[in-house]
């Protein structure tokens, strides 16, 4: 069954834009995530609180045990800090490709990432702006801020901090964290970081 059609809806899109036929999806989903030249091209859902890991394992699709590409419980699509967990699977699929974004080359190829959301139907274009591997036995992602000037803190920070900085620019009205399982110690993590294109690179 395919979740794609081709018509043209508003906007700037060109006319042979992908657009996504939200009517044949479960209502659980809501948005959908592509990375062009990658294998990354899968929906996502929102985490509850009351089962925060539900979706590691549970498919929306109601198919096989590779889980679904969740927002993280304390985080929403709205922002301003929006962690989206996937796993990396042996057959390279879900989220296995974000792996690669540890090698800058590879992360400068493939720097644009499509995000379709369901509530506007539209699609937003992001821009990696840095990657990051972490040990996630010590290192978490801070997911809550008290006001704009910490966040701004932590964009900051986690640019500095990261293994591949592509843009520096810290005035981020919203950070998105795709993460993903790698391999450079038993519970490594790969994160990669992206800003809306609109805001353009610094």
């Amino acid at each position: 069954m395919s979740y794609w059609v081709s018509e043209h809806i508003g906007g700037g899109e060109p006319e042979d834009a992908r657009q996504i036929d939200w009517a044949s999806l479960p209502p659980e989903i809501i948005a959908w995530v592509e990375v062009p030249g990658t294998e990354i091209d899968e929906p996502i859902v929102q985490a509850d609180p009351a089962y925060p890991n539900r979706w590691l394992y549970a498919d929306v699709f109601g198919e096989g045990g590779y889980g679904t590409p969740y927002i993280d419980c304390d985080c929403s699509l709205e922002g301003p800090f929006t962690i989206v967990y996937g796993h990396h699977m042996d057959d390279g699929s879900v989220f296995a490709d974000f792996a690669s974004f540890s090698d800058e080359s590879y992360a400068r190829e493939h720097q644009m990432i499509n995000l379709y959301t369901r509530a506007d139907n539209q699609r937003h274009e992001l821009r990696v702006a840095a990657i990051d591997v972490v040990n996630a036995s010590y290192e978490t992602l801070q997911t809550e801020f008290e006001d704009e000037g910490e966040l701004a803190d932590h964009v900051s920070a986690c640019l500095a901090q990261s293994d591949v900085v592509l843009e520096r620019q810290t005035d981020v009205d919203h950070l998105y964290a795709f993460a993903t399982c790698s391999y450079e110690t038993w519970n490594s993590r790969t994160v990669v970081y992206a800003k809306p294109a609109a805001m353009g690179a610094g």
